[in-house]
């Protein structure tokens, strides 16, 4: 039904399938997949084609009250590819504000409480946290008003460089970043380097956007 619909709908506006794959960012192949049923789209993907084709995710999908319920989404930026955070080896965070690559859509329940930062999606660069489902190339939405607790994943500026590991405090204030993957070490600050903001939280990762093995 989803694909016989986004056929039927780009057709009535006489939109192909190129164009609609350009709009939205994907190959041809991909929306030629999703029209014959063969694959699905991501929510990204699929709050992106419900735009283009100005009907709604309920529509496309045959379920009433499904966007109302589950896939109420919030557009958030995403980062130009200047802005690229490392996991692994860190990244230059120069000018990580001042351009915008894209926009992405997250789900609402999964932004968490949203404050005057607002959040905001960087890409990912390295195998570091292959383990936690964020693989290289992975777009990775960090919201600086959650919370981040034991555990959690988040994104960290060391310095002038950006990285996302587990974080870990611990009992005597110092802070332990952990990678999820055996090939790397992990990086231990102590409470003079989180006092001094040589080392600062920068928000907690929400949301991943690839082949995550887990939701956070």
């Amino acid at each position: 039904m989803l694909g016989e619909r986004i056929r039927t709908l780009r057709k009535e506006i006489g939109m192909s399938v190129t164009e609609l794959a350009r709009r939205v960012k994907t190959s041809p192949s991909h929306i030629s997949e999703i029209e014959r049923g063969e694959k699905m789209p991501s929510l990204n993907l699929l709050v992106k084609i419900a735009k283009e084709l100005k009907t709604s995710i309920d529509y496309l999908t045959g379920l009433v009250g499904f966007a109302k319920k589950a896939m109420e989404v919030t557009e958030v930026a995403l980062l130009d590819k200047a802005s690229v955070t490392a996991a692994g080896r860190g990244f230059d965070q120069t000018g990580v504000y001042h351009d915008v690559e894209d926009m992405v859509y997250v789900p609402d329940y999964a932004l968490g409480p949203v404050g005057e930062v607002p959040p905001f999606a960087v890409r990912v660069a390295g195998e570091s946290m292959i383990g936690a489902g964020i693989t290289d190339n992975s777009i990775v939405v960090v919201n600086p008003s959650a919370e981040v607790g034991q555990g959690d994943v988040a994104l960290v500026a060391i310095g002038n460089e950006w990285t996302v590991k587990y974080i870990y405090t611990r009992a005597d204030g110092s802070l332990e970043l952990r990678p999820a993957n055996s090939s790397y070490s992990p990086m231990l600050f102590n409470k003079e380097d989180l006092a001094s903001g040589l080392v600062k939280v920068i928000g907690k990762v929400v949301w991943i956007i690839g082949k995550p093995k887990k939701e956070f």
